[in-house]
């Protein structure tokens, strides 16, 4: 929903800021509108509102400055910057060929080699947000839009569940695993626990 995600931000900013003050201060101030049209071009795509929104209030962090921190969504991505979501989407379809769609784009990085993708097209097959694995594809954890998994990841910093993500690719027999935010001097990190089997079988 439009505007869903800067509220969701600022109550997440405000848990970091108290609970994570080494990741929160690894973020990035906001994208400019010069950024923002600089990285539609490049992706030679309109921007989603909920990214633009997401970006509007910080622009990703800063790899540069070193890792220790930086992982900020679930189940373990960084949040690139705009400059950096455009170099690595287009090196992502470069070795990707087809299978990668125009219409994806590299929003965060695990550090080893996987991203976390949003899809612009209005009606995806995986879900709007989705794991993208470096040999498997999309495979992982998926969430109907930036704003279940904003939504999510404020449950769970919170000590809730609310139960949004689901299990790509559909047929794959177990549920996500179950995630618990953890801080370490100051740091996010997420801790995966085993999650329960599922009757196989397209979802």
């Amino acid at each position: 929903m439009p505007g869903s995600v800067p509220l969701l931000w600022a109550q997440i900013a405000a848990w970091l800021r108290q609970h994570a003050p080494l990741t929160f201060e690894k973020l990035n101030p906001p994208a400019d509108a010069r950024a923002l049209a600089e990285l539609a071009s490049e992706l030679g795509t309109e921007l989603p509102p909920d990214l633009v929104e997401l970006l509007q209030n910080f622009n990703g962090a800063d790899q540069a400055r070193g890792v220790t921190g930086i992982i900020l969504l679930p189940p373990g991505y960084h949040v690139m910057d705009s400059s950096r979501i455009a170099r690595d989407t287009a090196q992502r379809a470069s070795i990707w060929g087809d299978a990668w769609r125009s219409t994806w784009i590299a929003l965060g990085s695990d550090l080893c080699g996987g991203c976390l993708v949003l899809d612009a097209h209005p009606q995806p097959p995986y879900g709007r947000i989705f794991e993208f694995d470096e040999v498997e594809g999309p495979f992982g954890s998926a969430w109907d839009s930036l704003n279940d998994l904003l939504t999510e990841m404020l449950a769970l910093l919170e000590g809730r569940s609310v139960g949004l993500a689901h299990r790509i690719p559909s047929d794959y027999p177990r549920a996500p695993d179950p995630l618990k935010a953890a801080i370490h001097n100051g740091e996010l990190e997420w801790e995966r626990q085993t999650g329960d089997r599922l009757p196989s079988g397209p979802r």
